[in-house]
């Protein structure tokens, strides 16, 4: 009795590693750690030079600062911008990155299968999807943004952050449709999102962020689950 016992908690086992695994391998800011330390870009850096180039880089002290509703309404989609947010709210819904493929290999016969365009973030370990953040401005108005996790886990904690260089982009209606009620509450200024994710390097560097995501997830699985498993071993006992 005691070695079925002993199967179905280790089988437990297994999976509370995997939910471990997720969790660490989400909660650890790989792209951060894969691009180390980065100089900040100051505005006469920016000139003459492409808005995609500069976006998602350290922002230089003499970058404009959007610390009001209006001068939120006030920027163009070709500013470049940063925020130094009071606070962020998380909605949980983001939307799928421009470098990831619409379609993802599914291993089937029925042939590739279509990635959504919005989704839940609590689906997505491997970081394909940029989840939509409610930012407080120092003037207490809120506008939406997307951000990286590193980023949004510094605010959280109450740190004084200062985004990298971003622009104003278009808010995803779907993405909206998923969160205009939290947006209702918090009053939330919807005319554009602050994008400030550096698309170029994530998009270069997928595979590596991707494939160092799984081996985390991997290594904290199988250490979570010898560990659980040796101990339900020797308090039930059970021998080879």
């Amino acid at each position: 009795m005691n070695k079925k016992i002993a199967k179905v908690l280790e089988f437990a086992s297994v999976i509370i590693g995997i939910v471990v695994g997720v969790f660490v391998a989400k909660g650890i800011g790989v792209e951060s750690m894969l691009r180390g330390k980065e100089e900040p870009v100051s505005l006469a850096m920016t000139e003459g030079g492409l808005q995609d180039d500069f976006v998602g880089l350290p922002a230089g002290s003499d970058i404009p600062r959007v610390s009001t509703a209006e001068e939120w309404e006030d920027t163009w989609a070709t500013s470049l911008v940063t925020v130094e947010p009071a606070s962020i709210i998380p909605t949980g819904i983001g939307a799928r990155y421009s470098w990831v493929s619409a379609y993802a290999n599914s291993g089937r016969r029925g042939g590739p299968r279509k990635r959504p365009d919005v989704n839940n973030m609590t689906f997505d370990i491997l970081g394909e999807y940029g989840e939509y953040f409610i930012l407080e401005l120092p003037d207490h108005s809120y506008i939406l943004a997307q951000i990286s996790q590193d980023d949004a886990k510094k605010i959280k904690a109450g740190k004084e952050v200062t985004l990298p260089i971003g622009k104003k982009g278009g808010v995803h209606r779907q993405v909206l449709a998923n969160i205009q009620e939290l947006c209702d509450e918090y009053d939330v200024n919807t005319e554009g999102v602050f994008y400030c994710i550096n698309d170029q390097w994530n998009e270069s560097h997928q595979f590596r962020v991707q494939l160092t995501k799984l081996g985390i997830l991997l290594g904290v699985t199988l250490v979570v689950g010898a560990i659980l498993i040796t101990i339900i071993d020797k308090v039930l006992k059970i021998k080879d």
